[in-house]
């Protein structure tokens, strides 16, 4: 049996699986049931709020091949590959450290190819913040004509290093640190779904 790592084998796979973030699953749901989508979208927030995962579920939502919707099925090839993260048209990049003026521009010579097999080309940029100033401004440029068939996902623990430039070119969402409550309900449940899968038998 092969090991996988606790936050991945726990990770919600769904918006209705999200805890503690219910403000921004109600506007991303809304804006993808009404198809107006934004161009670009900045997560913001502490680590492990749920920024990553909640990038990842929409990806799934915008390209699911059962249709644009806020309730991607889970089971067609592009929500699989989403899920081991071997989807072609979804690229998650560490700005950390690809933060160069010349990593950016490679970046952005690959945004304006047309998607392999899905809608749209989703672009992750993990701490975005992390980016250097030439690499921002030729971000910049990208956001102002975006194609129509790309998205990007800025995440970042540190907003306010976002120029404001950027920011204004973007749908931001704040997220909340967990309650303390929403933790412990959250781990009773996978200690009692993990207890139901051991065998105590001797």
């Amino acid at each position: 049996m092969s090991y996988q790592v606790l936050a991945r084998k726990w990770r919600p796979n769904d918006f209705s699986e999200v805890v503690g973030q219910e403000h921004v699953v109600q506007a991303l749901c809304n804006s993808l049931d009404q198809n107006k989508i934004h161009q670009a979208f900045v997560l913001s927030g502490t680590r492990g709020v749920g920024k990553t995962t909640i990038a990842r579920i929409l990806a799934k939502s915008l390209n699911c091949e059962n249709g644009l919707d806020s309730k991607p099925c889970h089971e067609c090839s592009t929500c699989l590959s989403v899920s081991e993260g071997s989807f072609m048209d979804f690229q998650e990049i560490d700005a950390a450290s690809s933060r160069g003026v010349d990593d950016t521009k490679q970046l952005l010579e690959t945004v304006m190819h047309m998607p392999s097999s899905s809608r749209y080309k989703v672009y992750l940029l993990d701490e975005v913040h992390m980016l250097s100033k030439a690499a921002f401004n030729g971000l910049l440029k990208t956001l102002e004509e975006p194609p129509p068939s790309l998205k990007f996902i800025l995440a970042t623990t540190e907003v306010r290093k976002i120029p404001v430039t950027i920011l204004s070119r973007c749908q931001i969402y704040d997220f909340n640190r967990i309650e303390i409550n929403d933790i412990k309900n959250q781990l009773s449940k996978a200690i009692d779904l993990n207890s139901k899968t051991i065998n105590f038998g001797h």
